[in-house]
């Protein structure tokens, strides 16, 4: 049996749905020049959808509230995402910013809501997935070591090379969650998503949500 028989796929797809409506809000916002409620919703501040990283934590205030021209600078960085051709340079773009409490779980998120084609999320919801792949469906075990990234102390260097590692682990698990998700969505006649990094994490937040514990 496969952790993907745990899912139920008709939340996956609304998930997903709901985040590519989100993508889309956030590129007209930016667009439109409204650097404020672009800020706000890409930390998840307006919509948690927008950021679930930073919404879980409440760093998106903190964000806005502890580093001087936050939006702007916020924008600035969102800029260089939507630029991306190889999602590999997203840690060192998020260190280069050098924003208080935006590290790789919050900055990856907002990479690939920016940039879903190209970025993938790296936060304790797809770490934990790719976990789950890494040790054949156990659950267990990938709840024990996904310990070893919820306790860094996210501002040490220590962690940050260790969620620059896991981030580019997690292109190969990502592209295996999504394509064998189609296949079980499929199965249960859901139209799978067409954006491969967006898709991947819905699932990897029902995985998540469903079996971690």
């Amino acid at each position: 049996m496969s952790a993907l028989d745990t899912v139920t796929w008709s939340n996956v797809r609304s998930h997903y749905d709901e985040r590519i409506q989100i993508h889309g809000h956030l590129l007209a916002l930016r667009e439109q020049g409204n650097t404020r409620q672009f800020a706000r919703l890409l930390l998840g501040i307006s919509d948690p959808a927008g950021n679930y990283s930073a919404e879980e934590h409440a760093l998106g205030p903190k964000i806005l509230a502890e580093n001087a021209n936050a939006e702007q600078r916020i924008t600035d960085l969102a800029g260089k995402f939507i630029a991306l051709k190889n999602a590999r340079d997203v840690p060192r773009l998020i260190r280069a910013a050098q924003l208080h409490y935006l590290q790789i779980g919050v900055g990856s998120e907002a990479s690939c809501m920016l940039n879903p084609q190209v970025c993938w999320v790296a936060n304790t919801r797809t770490i934990w997935a790719h976990l789950v792949i890494k040790h054949a469906d156990d659950f267990r075990k990938a709840n024990e070591e996904l310990k070893l990234y919820r306790d860094a102390d996210v501002t040490s260097e220590m962690a940050y090379q260790m969620w620059t590692h896991i981030h580019q682990e997690l292109a190969a698990s990502m592209t295996r969650i999504a394509e064998e998700g189609e296949r079980f969505a499929r199965r249960a006649k859901i139209d799978p998503g067409e954006i491969k990094y967006l898709w991947a994490d819905a699932i990897a937040n029902a995985l998540y949500d469903d079996n971690h514990g």
